[in-house]
Parts: structure tokens; sequence; C-alpha cells
């Protein structure tokens, strides 16, 4: 019996264990946070808003209930603003569940860098978060627009940045990783608010994309095909429409790329910086105004070369226009020269705003039409 007495204590010990969760939040008791906004106010403070889930409850009196309640809170920093929210609502909020965060645009360009140092501390922040900027707008107005086909609006946001080409859920991750990878700025995805003057209503539009200087402050915007454009560089997107107009008036073509790829090459020559951006895809004609057999070689042949000439030119374009006005290098050139030149990386480093201003840039377009959508003769053709 003595000898059993050893292992009858262990198994009481390890019994004791299995007692269950001691501080457990029972679901009845938290609020779920499904979006929150940061606008910055006039005196300084910060003002915070949360797009709460609401339960489910048997509904009293008849009338529609909204599935979500919006609340407020103000402070000098986002825990102040934190704790003045949980004193206006009865359950705990929970943020676990939070997929989008929206910045006003005043405070975005005030900086975000405070911001992002609580959203990090945050143990309930997901890193698979979208973070927006409300172009022209601050965030309480945005998060109070209402949005018919989700029951959530939070959710709509989401789904229409996946169904034109863009990876949700990672503009989090994205803000961290640039913060550490040296000469390169953050970029964030930007939303306004659109007024239709034909419907009478208010509406939501992705815009494009909120530029970044290395102090975390808003430099800019690109519109959205600038922002698909950056994006083919970068290797974050899968696939751009591309108009085209054929010469002499002739017409117009669109055409879907698909199979995107980017390939940088760098070069240092007396000093200045050399890239050459080349860029490859699969073309499908989605439209074509003019009535063109494109089942000629020669039709498609010339098809491909105006396509090709205007990817190069509107791609020259987005990266002069980054690198005059905001000086920022969202297209990861620094990372390109570092890898294939560490040794004039190691010289240019420290000063690559300047560099990657004055840098001469030239694109190289090759992409090929696969498919031109019919059978037979086009049936515009008179």
């Amino acid at each position: 019996m003595r000898s059993n007495l050893p292992r009858l204590l262990t198994a009481i010990l390890l019994l004791s264990l299995l007692t269950g969760c001691w501080d457990r939040r029972e679901l009845n008791d938290r609020l779920f946070e499904l979006a929150s906004g940061v606008d910055r106010l006039e005196d300084g403070k910060l003002l915070l808003i949360g797009q709460f889930m609401v339960p489910s409850t048997s509904e009293e009196g008849g009338g529609a209930k909204k599935p979500y309640l919006i609340e407020t809170g103000v402070g000098k920093m986002v825990s102040e603003c934190l704790l003045d929210m949980q004193l206006k609502l009865s359950r705990r909020i929970t943020r676990g569940h939070r997929n989008n965060i929206y910045f006003g645009e005043d405070m975005a360009k005030a900086g975000i860098a405070d911001l992002m140092d609580s959203v990090t501390r945050d143990p309930d922040s997901r890193l698979k978060s979208d973070i927006w900027v409300v172009k022209g707008g601050t965030a309480l107005e945005f998060m109070q627009l209402s949005y018919p086909l989700e029951s959530i609006p939070a959710i709509g946001l989401s789904k229409i940045r996946h169904i034109i080409g863009k990876t949700t859920g990672n503009s989090l991750l994205e803000i961290l990783v640039e913060e550490n990878v040296e000469g390169s700025g953050p970029t964030l995805p930007a939303v306004e608010i659109l007024y239709d003057t034909k419907l009478r209503k208010k509406t939501l539009q992705v815009y494009g994309r909120a530029i970044f200087n290395r102090d975390q402050q808003l430099a800019g915007y690109l519109n959205r095909m600038e922002s698909v454009y950056r994006l083919w560089i970068t290797g974050e997107t899968d696939r751009i429409p591309i108009t085209a107009d054929l010469p002499n008036g002739r017409g117009s073509f669109n055409t879907e790329v698909t199979l995107l790829h980017a390939k940088t090459r760098t070069a240092v020559n007396a000093g200045r910086v050399a890239i050459d951006v080349y860029l490859t895809g699969s073309g499908v004609i989605l439209e074509s105004q003019p009535a063109i057999d494109l089942r000629k070689p020669d039709h498609l042949r010339e098809f491909e070369d105006i396509m090709n000439r205007r990817i190069e030119k509107d791609q020259t374009e987005v990266i002069r226009k980054v690198q005059r006005q905001f000086k920022v290098d969202v297209f990861h050139f620094g990372k390109a020269l570092d890898r294939q030149h560490p040794q004039d990386w190691a010289r240019l480093k420290a000063h690559w705003e300047q560099s990657f201003s004055d840098a001469e840039v030239t694109v190289h377009s090759r992409v090929k039409i696969k498919r031109i959508g019919l059978q037979g003769p086009p049936p515009n053709k008179p």
C-alpha cells in the first residue's frame, strides 16, 4: 500500500489541474468588434469608433433592427479611447474578430506610428486585418454608411477588395513588414465615400492606395489603376484590365491580363541608378469596338503591340508620379538593388529617397494575347 501512495498522490495532483477554465468569459458577456476607426479631432485628441455585432434577440414591438451598433470613445491615446467606449457598453469588448481598421484622412496626415503601436501591443488584434485610409473623409462618416448587400458593412468592403484581385486581410502585415525594409515606403488601401447624383444616395468605393513616407505620414494617393500597376511590379495582384486606343481614331479595345509576372534589373552608372522593369502576362480580349477579325495574325500582332505600348506608357507615368510627388520607393526597387548589387546598395541606402527619385526607370512589356473570345468573325462587323 505504501508503495502505491506516491502514485496516488501524483494522480490526485494531476486531476486537480483538470478543473476547467477558471477565468472564462461567457459569450453572453462579450461584444464582438468587427471594425474600428480612428479620427483626429481639432483639439488633438483621438476619436475611436467601434462597429459591433449585435447578438440576435427576439424583436419586440416589430420593425427591423440593425445587426450592428456603433459606439465611440475619446482620449489622448487609443487605450484611453477604448476605456471611454467600454464605459458605455454593458458587455466586454472583444477585438479578436476585427476585420477592418479605418483611419480618417486628417489622422493619416498627422501620422499613424503611434496608432500602429497600440494595434501591435493589443493581444486581441488580428494580424490578418485590413487597414484603410478614408480619402477626403473621416472614419466616423464612413463607418456610419450603410451597405445594403451585406448585413455588416465591414464585410462588404473586404469582399470588394477580394473581387478586384487583391488579397484581403494582409495590409496590417504589409505595413509591419515595410517598416523593417530599408528604403521602402508603406502603403495602405484607400476607400472613399461617393454621392450618386442619379440615385441620390451615398455609397462606398475602393479608390486605390494611400502612400506614406518613412515617418508614416500620408503623402498622397494612387488611384485604382495606378495601384494595380504598382501591384503588378510587386507581385501582389493576379489580373489587370487594360483599355487601349487604336491609332487614327479607329476605336478602342479592352483586355484582361492575367498570369502577371514582373522582373526588375538594376545597375549603377556614374552614381546614378538605372532600373529596367520587365512585365509579362496573358491577355484575353473582352471587348473590341472596331470590327477587326483577330483570327488574322497581322491584326492580332497589331493589338498586342498597341496594348504593350499602352502598358509601358501607363506604368512609366505611375513610377514617375511616385518619384516626383512622393519620393517613396513603393515598388521595392531598393530591395532589388540590394539583392543584385549589395556594395552599391550599402553606399546608396542612406540617401535612397533621393537616389530613387533621380533613378532612370525603363519599362518593357511583353504581354501576349492568348484568347480573342470568339469562334467566328466579329458580330459587329458590317
